[in-house]
């Protein structure tokens, strides 16, 4: 009797799946930060990496395919449409993709991007950024379409209702779905007429991710790198033994304010580019972390491309080190930023309420408004409130000692 696998990895917000059979396995969506996470799961469940998929091409965070292929010489599929120098196999719609006793169905799902597919089987579906748990992808990446995402979301409503809904991403840590919830519960999948459908996509007007043409580069050639990733532990245990070890905080300014590690150097993910020859000239080693690990890698592979090569990512980011108690230094005094923002986005929401029932409904714009930038504020992580806040005199002269004379805060 065959013996079946499934594990689902985290990385942030990005998710990325392994499927064994028969001691094949496929690995879904792979993420740059987690070699040793597959490489351990491979090799405990003696399982031999067949395949590697990529749904389609990443613009938000690199691939690990490449980095996978080479070390195993496993074949990488994706889209048919996908322009790549790392895929294998092109797959086309209806495609079969057969994994020891097991068997997908690869269907072709563009709206996201045009190269996208999902694969299906074994009653699971696993939709890359095309389908999310409550939302769908956003259309506006490479030649996507929301006339075709659309068509797309037709054809998965059409799958047995029980069938579990794995995608690529999640922002409020939801693991997994079914089509018959997604039915009930996604907006997306309620709507039933095409042209509003396609007008309510265009009007959305989302920020491009960070270095978005670098990364879809580095993905189509395969230019991604193994990262070095260490527990806190380990990069505490390095800083203290080497003076050369640097931390570098690749946070916003205002998370770097709030808490942060001693003689860390915070450069904000946004402005590194412009940093590396200043970084390359130190001579250090790096340890660079975020908030939660989502960004680092990101970063990491910014830095080893350039040239530097004693890179290594913290694990957990910030989080980790605070769960450890290692030591941190947070502002002083005052009311933090976070704080601020909570404050004041509450008394909007409330003024706002309050004034559509008492004086005219349309002051309900206000907390229409607010809501909307904070949801913002959450995908991107960048929070307008706090930065124009920061421009007040309370709050500049409450983090200037924190800034150091700054050459790469808040200016």
């Amino acid at each position: 009797m065959a013996k079946n696998f499934f594990k689902q990895f985290r990385a942030g917000s990005c998710y990325s799946y392994i499927i064994g059979s028969n001691s094949e396995a496929i690995v879904i969506d792979p993420h740059i930060s987690l070699f040793a996470e597959y490489s351990n799961y491979l090799k405990n469940n003696s399982l031999t990496l067949k395949y590697i998929l990529d749904t389609h091409t990443h613009a938000d965070h690199f691939s690990l395919a490449a980095v996978l292929k080479k070390k195993y010489g496993a074949s990488v599929l994706m889209g048919e449409k996908a322009i790549s120098k790392v895929s294998d196999v092109k797959l086309k719609d209806n495609d079969e993709v057969k994994l020891g006793d097991l068997s997908f169905r690869v269907i072709y799902t563009p709206g996201h991007t045009d190269d996208a597919v999902s694969l299906f089987g074994e009653n699971k579906l696993f939709t890359g950024d095309v389908l999310l748990i409550g939302s769908v992808g956003r259309t506006d990446f490479q030649n996507g379409s929301p006339e075709a995402m659309f068509d797309t979301l037709q054809r998965i409503k059409k799958l047995p209702g029980d069938t579990m809904v794995f995608p690529g991403h999640d922002y409020s840590e939801k693991l997994s779905s079914t089509v018959a919830r997604e039915k009930k519960e996604n907006p997306f999948l309620q709507e039933e007429n095409k042209e509003v459908f396609v007008a309510n996509m265009c009007s959305k007007q989302i920020p491009k991710p960070f270095n978005i043409d670098n990364i879809i580069r580095v993905n189509r050639n395969g230019e991604a790198v193994e990262l070095q990733m260490i527990p806190a532990r380990e990069a505490y245990d390095m800083a203290q033994r080497d003076p050369n070890v640097k931390f570098l905080d690749v946070r916003s300014a205002f998370e770097f304010i709030e808490t942060h590690i001693k003689d860390s150097i915070n450069i904000p993910i946004d402005m590194l580019g412009a940093k590396v020859d200043e970084l390359s000239k130190a001579g250090n080693q790096y340890i660079v972390f975020c908030r939660t690990g989502n960004r680092s890698p990101m970063a990491a592979d910014m830095l080893i491309q350039a040239g530097l090569h004693n890179v290594k990512v913290m694990e957990g980011g910030m989080t980790s080190w605070q769960k450890e108690r290692f030591p941190v230094i947070k502002g002083q005094g005052g009311i933090s930023l976070e704080r601020q923002v909570r404050l004041i986005a509450g008394i909007l929401v409330l003024t706002g309420v309050l004034l559509s029932l008492l004086v005219h409904p349309a002051f309900a714009a206000i907390p229409i408004f607010v809501s909307c930038g904070l949801i913002l504020s959450g995908l991107t992580d960048n929070c307008m409130m706090a930065a124009l806040l920061m421009k007040l005199p309370y709050n500049k002269k409450l983090y200037k000692t924190k800034l150091g004379g700054g050459s790469c805060s808040v200016s």
